[in-house]
């Protein structure tokens, strides 16, 4: 099986936006050295801009190359906090998630075996992950209030998630809830950011699934 990689990450133009942001400061010194009269407050507003940008573009840099790998294995994401596998029997299909008819800018895999996730998941990635997604899980709360009334009780997560095999406690467990409170949201329980048109992101969901299906028939 040939690997695919998807570069949906927000590591483009990171390389670019470095370089950039220290030409400007290095000019700026060159300004402020040999042709400013005084520090003015507009010199110290470009030099934070400049700054800024430079800490943005390293930042950049930092994320993976690839957010997205798929192999013999299976999928493979991969973040700056960590990375989870999901093998390629573990979930039914693929698909960008929407919600009230307006595609997200994710990609969303429909889970038919949690503890797959649950077990390899470091738990950093699964709290930077819960992090990332707060938007969306106020948004599944939200709708799952019909009276207003009960948004309270929802955010009470339980620490402990138990499924047909094994017993899950504190971020593991609350990341479980998570996934299900997605799905009751936008039909999928494990997302993907991508930052890429929607027509690639669908074209990658299509991958995906040819992919799935290829390995489901060359394994069976």
């Amino acid at each position: 099986m040939n690997t695919l990689s998807f570069s949906g990450s927000a590591s483009r133009g990171g390389a670019r936006l470095l370089i950039a942001s220290l030409g400007g400061i290095a000019i700026l010194l060159l300004y402020t050295i040999f042709l400013a009269s005084h520090f003015s407050w507009l010199l110290a507003i470009a030099y934070l801009a400049c700054f800024l940008a430079a800490f943005i573009g390293w930042a950049k840099l930092a994320e993976p190359r690839y957010s997205l790998v798929c192999d013999e294995k299976g999928i493979h994401y991969h973040h700056r906090a960590g990375s989870w596998l999901l093998p390629w029997d573990a979930f039914s299909y693929s698909a960008v998630p929407s919600v009230a008819g307006q595609d997200l800018a994710f990609i969303g895999f429909k889970i038919t075996n949690f503890d797959v996730i649950l077990q390899q998941i470091p738990l950093r990635l699964a709290v930077r992950i819960m992090t990332e997604q707060r938007p969306l899980y106020f948004e599944a709360i939200k709708r799952g209030c019909n009276d207003g009334r009960c948004a309270t009780e929802l955010l009470s997560e339980k620490d402990r998630f138990v499924t047909a095999n094994h017993e899950y406690n504190g971020v593991k467990a609350i990341f479980a809830q998570r996934m299900q409170k997605l799905a009751e949201l936008c039909g999928m329980e494990l997302l993907v950011p991508i930052n890429s048109d929607n027509a690639d992101t669908h074209h990658w969901c299509q991958q995906i699934n040819k992919l799935r299906l290829a390995q489901r028939h060359s394994d069976a």
